[in-house]
């Protein structure tokens, strides 16, 4: 009895173990904030430019609503610096920045109400 309760309590030593590590390793990260194209198809190609960057796995760009929503691939740290970089010419037309942890941080819906960062 006691070496099977031995057992059962190093495999959830063991395990708890390796999830820190697991989730240190899929970090993913989300970035929305309105951006202010006046032209559609301004609009459609830095969407298009945005997709070919290598950390992006998820890019939405919305000409109706001028919102923006980059979900990223598997990156250590993302900053409102380097998401606003990923706008190129267009970076400072970004206001709204909501940046967060996929999964983990709750995405803020759609009117953007009270911007802590709007210009």
């Amino acid at each position: 009895m006691k070496s099977n309760c031995m057992k059962n309590f190093l495999l959830i030593f063991l395990f708890l173990l390796s999830v820190p590590a697991f989730s240190q390793q899929s970090n993913a990260f989300f970035g929305q904030c309105l951006v202010e194209v006046q032209n559609k198809e301004d609009m459609m190609a830095l969407e298009a430019t945005m997709r070919q960057n290598p950390y992006a796995r998820v890019v939405r760009l919305d000409y109706e609503t001028q919102r923006a929503f980059v979900l990223t691939k598997d990156i250590q740290e993302f900053t409102e610096e380097n998401f606003v970089s990923w706008f190129g010419e267009y970076a400072d037309r970004v206001r709204c920045i909501q940046i967060g942890v996929h999964g983990v941080d709750m995405v803020k819906p759609y009117p953007f109400a009270d911007c802590e960062n709007d210009k």
